[in-house]
């Protein structure tokens, strides 16, 4: 059902071979990388159901039969149906399921802008509904996340691989903060659409960033995404499209991979993640304020805290944040932020410059100057290209962006720097191309986590995340 990579179908199994047999069909696909999913077709009707089958490694045991037997009573329009459980050999057991056709909604992610708002409801509201029967059943996902939700050809989002269920691993709490997390890894990066005055987005994720926040249930997620905004369909792109990103970043990821056989219906796969490289401590250096008017940009460092001020921020992760460095003073401008962005031993400087760089960009409605400071084809662009079509040339009058602080938080699985920014926004004006203008009020502090890449030419930004580094 998932998928990563162009595979030829897999040989199972005999024992799996044998479960196919009996129920009428063939393999038509291997799912992974592992040897554990196939798809199958029937084997004299054409017009026959589509099937797929799911290893998992279980103790067969009274508990086993007790979750299976509640999983096979499942009926959702938003699960994948359970057919069978059957035993294959010791401590192996297939689930049997309904063929759900459709991309995975990692993969739509992948090959098209972020979500709008109306969007994400659509995918939430049925996913957490799925989530509310599984778990009203007494059971778990374990592995909720973009990759395990398929749009069918209607639109429809089913979430599918309950191999967790099965196991009897994951908790409900642990379901509902995975979902709300992959949805705000389909969101645009928060601070592109503070700066550009965009504020449904802002109250869909202030929402679901609340619902991380607690021990949310599905029902809850449900009433929150409602209240924030309407829902609308899911644009899904073009085949070709869709095929074009799955390749492009499926190469060389491990993990679950659908066939490109060409009598398979459409193939899903999950985006591949950055490349590894080392992580560089960050070093303490001053404040500054970020003042946009007009598509002009000024830095002027922030005064030294009086004696006995309150101790640095904090991140939303609760650790201790670095102040964001100002422009150097020799050269300062453009030069100056160039050459932080050449220095690969200090990600922290490099991160204010860039904070410093986009939102000048993005407040003259400059595309090539966005495109220069990220990684192409990096969820970044996606969402900034996304943001400055949707602007059509409006520019900030006004804006003052005040960048607080940065925390290092490591590095991601492959190897990118996380560093974790806190900045709030002024009021200020949007102008049209027509001259018209609109109010646009001011935003408390907020956090977002931005992972910066070393490239040819310097630090660029890779992706712009909730805190905590919320992803598809």
């Amino acid at each position: 059902m998932l998928d990563v990579g162009v595979h030829t179908a897999a040989p199972p199994p005999d024992d799996v071979t044998r479960l196919l047999q009996a129920h009428g069909t063939r393999v038509a696909s291997s799912v992974g990388t592992d040897g554990s999913w196939w798809v199958a077709r029937p084997v004299e009707d054409d017009d026959g159901p589509w099937l797929e089958v799911l290893v998992a490694d279980v103790p067969v045991d009274a508990t086993l039969a007790t979750r299976a037997g509640l999983l096979t009573g499942l009926a959702h329009p938003h699960l994948a149906r359970i057919l069978a459980v059957e035993p294959l050999g010791p401590g192996r057991v297939a689930l049997v399921c309904e063929h759900v056709p459709g991309p995975t909604l990692a993969a739509v992610r992948a090959a098209r802008p972020p979500l709008a708002d109306g969007e994400v409801v659509t995918v939430a509201v049925p996913v957490a509904q799925a989530l509310a029967e599984l778990h009203a059943a007494g059971l778990a996902h374990g592995a909720v996340g973009a990759d395990r939700v398929v749009l069918t050809p209607g639109g429809v989002p089913v979430l599918v691989d309950l191999r967790g269920a099965l196991r009897g691993v994951g908790t409900t709490t642990g379901d509902v903060h995975r979902l709300v997390a992959a949805l705000l890894g389909l969101m645009p990066p928060l601070d592109a659409h503070l700066a550009a005055g965009l504020e449904e987005t802002v109250r869909l994720r202030d929402a679901l960033e609340a619902l991380l926040r607690g021990r949310a249930t599905s029902q809850e997620v449900v009433e929150a995404v409602f209240a924030a905004a309407t829902p609308e369909p899911v644009q899904v792109p073009e085949a070709d499209e869709l095929a074009g990103a799955q390749v492009a970043l499926a190469a060389g990821r491990s993990g679950v991979a659908r066939s490109a056989a060409p009598d398979l219906p459409p193939a899903r796969r999950a985006r591949r993640g950055p490349r590894r490289r080392p992580w560089w401590p960050v070093a303490a250096v001053a404040a500054t304020v970020l003042v946009l008017g007009g598509g002009a940009l000024v830095v002027r460092a922030l005064p030294d805290p009086p004696a006995g001020a309150s101790a640095p921020a904090t991140t939303a992760g609760g650790t201790a944040a670095t102040p964001i460095p100002a422009a150097p003073a020799d050269g300062g401008g453009d030069a100056g932020d160039a050459r932080l962005l050449a220095d690969e031993r200090d990600p922290a400087a490099a991160a204010a410059a860039l904070t410093r760089l986009r939102a000048a960009a993005l407040a003259d409605a400059d595309a090539s100057g966005v495109a220069a400071l990220e990684v192409a084809g990096s969820p970044a662009l996606a969402a900034d290209e996304a943001l400055l079509a949707a602007l059509a040339g409006a520019r900030s009058d006004g804006l003052v962006v005040d960048v607080v602080s940065a925390a290092a938080g490591g590095t991601t699985p492959d190897g990118d720097v996380r560093v974790e920014v806190t900045s709030a926004m002024s009021a200020h004006v949007r102008v049209a191309p027509t001259g018209e203008r609109t109010d646009v009020p001011a935003t408390p502090g907020r956090t977002v986590e931005l992972v910066l890449r070393w490239t040819p030419d310097g630090w660029r930004v890779w992706d712009v995340r909730a805190p905590g580094g919320a992803t598809p």
